[in-house]
This record gives structure tokens, C-alpha cells and sequence, in this order.
């Protein structure tokens, strides 16, 4: 496949980062008198959309609740939370033999953009990305927004572009960019064993597997 540019989402695809996610969750709801969320089908929904999102799909959260919370937890991540994660296997080798390929590399993630700048550097995977990509501080942005700013920050067609994901949330926005999309099941929104469906590229298991396609 002739791509110039390989966009990564972050949480479920380059870092299993759910330890971290769902215990920062679980303590911003405590403070609020709520009872936790133990079952990891419903808090594996706080891996991939905007965070005031999450609170009212797992938790059913109030509208009127939903600023507090995100402030909570922004605290609660920012301070247990966000280095309570792990690379996926083979991760760092596959960027490697990536950027000997000569491809550019990007993060494109819907986590605030200086934590995601934080975290890459923290495990030692800044120096693989051309450009590492979030969200604002509302979650305004949507993930084709997040895409477009990785294309222009690079000057690349989207066309050149593929996106690596494991949620509904990078297939969408895949979809609405114009990039391609390989789907990887060992993350979050993917289960294994998904058929690969027409707006993907392909359906991946590892991260060794990207590099029978690119």
C-alpha cells in the first residue's frame, strides 16, 4: 500500500491505557457520591470518545454534573493516572522499521494534546512522530478535525494518509477526512474476531501485522 503518512490513534492502539483511564474514572465519580463502574465491558467505553461523552454513557450522568466531572478527572489522570499505561508488543519495533521505510508518522488521538505530548515522551515514543495531535481543553474537536491538523502540520494529501484505530470513533473519522483506515482488534472497540467491514482497509491483531501492510 503507498502511504507517505501512518496517523496512530493512542489509547488502544500504540498504549493499552485502560488501568489508568478506568481508575480515574471510577475515583472522579466517588467524589461525587456515585457508585463506581466495576464491569470492564462499560468502562472500556471511556477508551476512544470525548471525556464529557463518556461520563454520560457509562455512568448516565446529569447534565449538570458533566463540567465538574471532566475537571475531576482531568486532576485524577493528570495525577495517578496518565502514566498508568503500557506499550502493545512490538510496538516501538514496528515505528522503527516504519520510519526506515521512510514513512511520516503522527499521533492523532481525541486525549488533550499536551497530555498526549506528555505521555509519548514520558515512554519514549516522541521521537518516532512527525506530529502528535489531540483534542482542546472543551472537546470540541472531533477526530477529522484531529486528522485535518496532522495534514496540514505534514502537507499531506489525505489521500497519502492512513489511520490506525481501534474504535468506531477513528473509523468515523477516518470516514469524514477522506483517509484510509486499518482497523486493529486488540484494543478496546474492536472484539476479536470483527469482520473486516468496507471502510477498512484491513483488520489487523498485532502490531507486527502492520507491517504485512504497509
Amino acid at each position: 500500500m503507498n502511504f507517505k503518512l501512518a496517523i496512530f490513534d493512542l489509547d488502544g492502539t500504540l498504549m493499552n491505557t485502560s488501568a489508568g483511564i478506568f481508575s480515574s474514572a471510577n475515583a472522579t465519580v466517588k467524589k461525587l457520591g456515585m457508585e463506581p463502574e466495576h464491569d470492564p465491558a462499560q468502562l472500556s467505553k471511556f477508551i476512544g470518545p470525548p471525556i464529557n461523552q463518556c461520563f454520560v454513557e457509562v455512568y448516565n450522568m446529569d447534565q449538570a454534573l458533566i463540567e465538574q466531572a471532566v475537571s475531576l478527572y482531568r486532576v485524577e489522570y493528570d495525577l495517578r493516572g496518565r502514566f498508568n499505561a503500557v506499550a502493545y508488543p512490538n510496538m516501538k519495533k514496528t515505528l522503527d522499521v516504519l520510519k526506515e521505510k521512510g514513512y511520516l508518522l503522527a499521533v492523532g488521538t481525541l486525549k488533550h494534546e499536551s497530555l498526549a505530548q506528555d505521555m509519548m515522551t514520558h515512554f519514549g515514543f516522541d521521537h518516532y512522530f512527525d506530529s502528535i495531535r489531540g483534542s482542546d481543553l472543551n472537546s470540541h474537536l472531533s477526530k477529522a478535525d484531529i486528522i485535518q491538523l496532522v495534514l496540514q502540520d505534514l502537507s499531506v494529501r489525505a489521500e497519502d494518509a492512513v489511520l490506525i484505530g481501534d474504535t468506531i470513533h477513528d473509523q468515523k473519522g477516518a470516514a469524514e477526512s477522506g483517509v484510509a483506515f486499518i482497523a486493529v482488534d486488540y484494543g478496546f472497540g474492536f472484539p476479536k474476531g470483527t469482520p473486516k467491514e468496507d471502510s477498512m482497509l484491513a483488520m489487523v491483531s498485532s502490531a507486527d501485522e502492520l507491517l504485512t501492510l504497509l
